[in-house]
């Protein structure tokens, strides 16, 4: 008796072997040495060079750059990546192939998967036809060819004939570039004549595509179902009832499905992976299986600066989605570009969900209904996407472009009809009739405090307040924040010795000049180090906030990573080649960022000892199930001491909700000194952290010994004649360089005179939004000190950027990266007043021509298009007497200014005491230019 176990391994080993022979004998690669020749002036297809032996020889895959064909770059690109070659216009790629005998009668097709763009392919010198795709596979029907040597011959144009918007992704020269070539797999295929062109898996059936190139209708059975194919071919709609284990980023279960034709004398097989899952929406959230779910992740814009390209296998993506969930992330957003195959493959392995955009950008562009080829083109994309991608349960979300205008609603019903497995994002309106999710700017944030979410910070998104479209955040379908983030920070130059592909980073070695000619060079580590530091702390903020809006879709990121490109904006943890650099580990990321965080509300971060600390503990849980939770809070010191702590009821989180957990009260009597706090909440085998600052409620005596001035005039310099010590607050609403608000401006907007009456820029804590060559602004990026340095004494800082001095630098809110960005005046007067924003709170110094060590107690760190030496407290000896200079205003209001009151007796007792020697004197001429003003001559 045969062993029934036995039976079913041989059958399955004998599947595997006649699957995987029948791969082998089917599947042909091109990939290899190619022959090529350029055609800059257009002359091939006249000259017929599909009938000429090419001269050159490429490698494929691969684009012309690659390869070293096109114009060698003269000088530096300005903003952005340099691409070292550059071509646009047709190129052609040619080589010889046998067809083996066993393809004899064979229907032989050619795949290349990906190009830029356009393909025209020919085979024996005779055409076989045109394709146009930027987001899928061409394939040509090569038809029956005789066993032997044949001549392929592709013709690929990149010329920018079919206006999508030069910004778009995929192919904006600020990213990948407009590259030629081919890349991903080349392949010729041989089926039968009767054939599986497609297969589409549905939760409850099969549309099977099957193709016919006999020339007569053929009968056939499909999976056991009968059918007629006509000559063409037909889609044939087959039930299908599975029961297995449903796909989501917790157990992403994935399957395989064999659909096998029989045709007489033809058949065919195709071995389809896919994966079981419900999208939905319900009560303004996303839902996975019925399950709400929150999409949390960064925008991926092709940057890809070792190729010029994404890359096309799986390992690749593996490494970068790895990284993303690393980070807590479940969710990535392809801006206005489609990944390959490849990325699907790993989502779909990693339980990662994907947004993908037709390649629109309306900013350089007809709208969408305005131009009739480009609107056929789109149709013709999204069909594409949906086919050649539409099996993969990472494939969540669709939308039209980017900040795309016109009629783009008629795309989102055609792809909702069509292709029901994904949701479509609402391009015109916000409503359950337009679409399945919306998308809005809810970013940037609400000043030194967590008691906010996004609904309270309300949304605006580019290009909407033109186009008639109701751009509100009240949508009934879930809402997404649209490029939260954006928070820049400085390049740290090191980074330049990685390009070494296609892209240079010659932007970089610009910066890297002007900061050594200003004679900081030896600072940019540290300048990289407390911006990056301040830029993730924002960051923290802003993804808390989405976490603490119930219900919520979900929020994006922008940019997890930088992006070198649009006048290079330095705004991510990670540099561009994914790697980190070095300013959180993931850990410690996932503590605000993962399926399920401990949240904290409370009004204000700075508190006096004589005050109670107060907030309100959440727990916002995504995760896979309900979390029985035994909250716990602890406020410690810097020393780890306990100031307070406790307990809170358990409770049970449910999945899918922000949860309260109570209230957290904590007297701060026992707080003697200034001191920085932590209070940390552990809920649910997670836990989170906060600073607030605690200062004495009531300062000492202004010390003996120190004058007061508010104008560097002649009592002021007189008293330095004498040998006194000073401690000037210079006004910081003068001298002030009046900010050109100009987008992609000329160097001259930024690169200002310092003059009597032009000495500073204006202070703000917040660092600028994504750039300054692309929207120029203050653009500076957070302060560096040392906290070592008496002045600090009585005052606990860091040497970058944190909450405490919020109130001192003014600008702490997002409603200025709003008006910078150019959303309407009315709607961030709304924000600005809303959030309680203040301005004129301080300055910071131009302190160009200082000796090249000189540097600021509290330097400003400026922007690397400017590289300009800023200070907004430094000190000087003039002649005898001792200048300590402070550009903050820390007597206005001052009475509910606790952090102002502190730091001000800090600079008291230091210009007082024994430790005020400034090692430098600077010229009389520097310190009337920085420091006097018309009206007080």
């Amino acid at each position: 008796m045969n062993n029934p176990i036995r039976i079913l391994l041989t059958a399955a080993l004998c599947l595997l072997t006649v699957h995987t022979s029948f791969a082998q004998q089917a599947i042909q690669s091109l990939a290899g040495t190619w022959r090529f020749a350029l055609d800059p002036e257009n002359r091939g297809t006249d000259g017929c060079w599909f009938n000429t032996r090419l001269a050159e020889s490429v490698t494929l895959p691969g684009s012309c750059e690659q390869n070293g064909f096109g114009v060698r770059a003269v000088e530096p690109t300005v903003g952005k990546l340099t691409r070292v070659v550059r071509y646009e216009g047709k190129a052609w790629y040619q080589r010889d192939f046998d067809v083996p005998q066993k393809w004899a009668g064979k229907r032989i097709e050619l795949l290349l998967e990906r190009c830029h763009w356009e393909s025209n392919v020919w085979i024996d010198g005779k055409s076989v036809g045109t394709q146009n795709s930027l987001s899928a596979p061409h394939l040509y029907d090569l038809g029956a060819l005789s066993p032997g040597r044949h001549t392929l011959t592709v013709c690929i144009d990149n010329t920018y004939k079919i206006p999508i918007g030069t910004w778009a992704h995929a192919i904006t020269e600020d990213t990948q570039g407009n590259w030629n070539g081919i890349v991903g797999r080349i392949e010729l295929r041989a089926t039968d004549p009767v054939w599986i062109r497609d297969v589409q898996v549905f939760e409850d059936h099969l549309q099977v595509k099957l193709g016919n190139n006999t020339g007569k209708p053929v009968s056939a059975t499909v999976q056991g179902s009968s059918c007629s194919i006509p000559a063409g071919g037909i889609s044939v709609k087959l039930p299908f009832a599975p029961n297995a284990k449903a796909w989501d980023e917790f157990s992403p279960a994935l399957h395989e499905l064999d659909v096998v034709l029989k045709a007489g004398k033809y058949g065919d097989r195709k071995t389809v992976t896919y994966g079981l899952r419900k999208l939905g929406t319900k009560n303004k959230q996303f839902t996975v299986n019925g399950r709400p779910t929150l999409m949390r992740g960064p925008v991926d814009e092709c940057v890809y600066p070792l190729t010029g390209y994404p890359p096309m296998d799986k390992a690749a993506w593996m490494r970068v989605l790895s990284i993303c969930k690393s980070y807590g992330f479940n969710y990535m957003r392809f801006h206005s570009w489609c990944p390959p195959e490849a990325a699907f493959a790993a989502a779909d392995e990693l339980g990662f969900f994907f947004q993908v955009e037709i390649p629109l950008w309306t900013m350089d562009a007809p709208h969408f209904g305005q131009h009739p080829e480009r609107d056929r083109f789109i149709v013709d994309e999204l069909d594409r996407i949906l086919e050649a991608y539409g099996n993969h349960p990472s494939f969540a979300l669709m939308a039209m472009g980017n900040e795309s205008a016109g009629t783009l609603g008629e795309l989102v019903q055609k792809g909702r009809s069509a292709d029901p497995r994904r949701l479509y994002r609402c391009e015109n309106g916000d409503t359950e009739q337009d679409g399945d999710f919306f998308e809005t700017g809810q970013r940037g944030i609400a000043g030194p405090r967590t008691d906010w979410d996004r609904w309270s910070a309300g949304g605006w998104i580019a290009g909407g307040e033109n186009d008639g479209v109701n751009r509100t955040t009240g949508a009934p379908v879930p809402t997404l924040s649209h490029e939260v983030g954006q928070w820049a920070m400085y390049p740290d130059f090191d980074e330049i010795d990685k390009y070494t592909g296609t892209l240079r980073a010659y932007n970089y070695e610009g910066y890297r000049r002007s900061l050594a000619e200003r004679g900081m060079l030896d600072q940019n580590k540290d300048f990289a180090r407390a911006s990056g530091l301040f830029s993730v702390l924002l960051y923290k903020d802003e993804i808390e906030a989405s976490l603490r809006t119930y219900p919520h879709g979900g929020f994006q990121i922008l940019e997890a990573r930088d992006y070198p490109g649009q006048g290079t904006a330095i705004v991510g943890w990670l540099d561009a080649f994914w790697d980190s650099k070095g300013l959180i580990e993931p850990k410690e990321f996932r503590r605000f960022c993962s399926p399920t965080v401990a949240l904290l509300q409370m009004p204000k971060r700075v508190y006096t000892c004589d005050e109670t600390f107060r907030a309100v503990a959440e727990i916002s849980n995504y995760g896979p199930k309900n979390l029985p939770v035994k909250p716990e809070w602890t406020l410690a010191d810097e020393s780890g001491r306990t100031i307070a702590g406790g307990s809170l009821p358990a409770t049970v989180a449910e999945t899918g909700k922000v949860s309260g957990l109570g209230e957290i009260s904590a007297p701060l009597r026992t707080v003697a000194e200034a001191a920085r706090l932590t209070l940390t909440l552990k809920a649910g085998g997670t836990s989170n952290s906060w600073n607030i600052w605690v200062y004495p409620a009531r300062q000492p005596e202004t010390p003996a010994g120190v004058r007061i001035a508010y104008e560097y005039d002649r009592t002021t310099r007189d008293a330095l004649a004498r040998g006194e010590r000073v401690l000037l607050f210079s006004d910081p609403t003068k001298g002030l360089y009046k900010i050109d608000r100009v987008m992609l401006g000329p160097d001259e907007i930024r690169l200002f005179e310092v003059k009597p009456g032009q000495n500073a820029l204006e202070g703000t804590f917040m660092p600028a939004f994504w750039n300054m060559r692309l929207f120029n602004q203050v653009g500076t990026l957070g302060i560096l000190c040392d906290p070592a340095h008496p002045a600090f004494d009585g005052f606990p800082t860091e040497a970058h950027s944190d909450w405490q001095w919020a109130d001192l630098l003014g600008r702490f809110s997002a409603a200025e990266s709003f008006r910078t960005a150019g959303a309407p005046p009315s709607y961030c007067d709304e924000r600005e007043k809303t959030w309680g924003d203040v301005r004129n709170r301080s300055k910071a110094i131009v302190l160009n021509g200082t000796p090249d060590d000189y540097r600021p107690i509290v330097q400003v760190i400026d922007n690397y298009e400017r590289n300009y030496k800023l200070g907004s407290i430094f000190e000087t000896r003039v002649g005898p007497g001792k200048l300590l200079v402070c550009a903050m205003d820390l007597d206005t209001d001052a009475a509910n200014r606790p952090a102002a009151r502190q730091l001000k007796s800090s600079l008291l007792n230091y210009a007082a005491g024994d430790r005020f020697d400034p090692q430098f004197e600077l010229p009389e001429e520097l310190l009337e230019r920085v420091l006097t003003f018309e009206d007080e001559k």
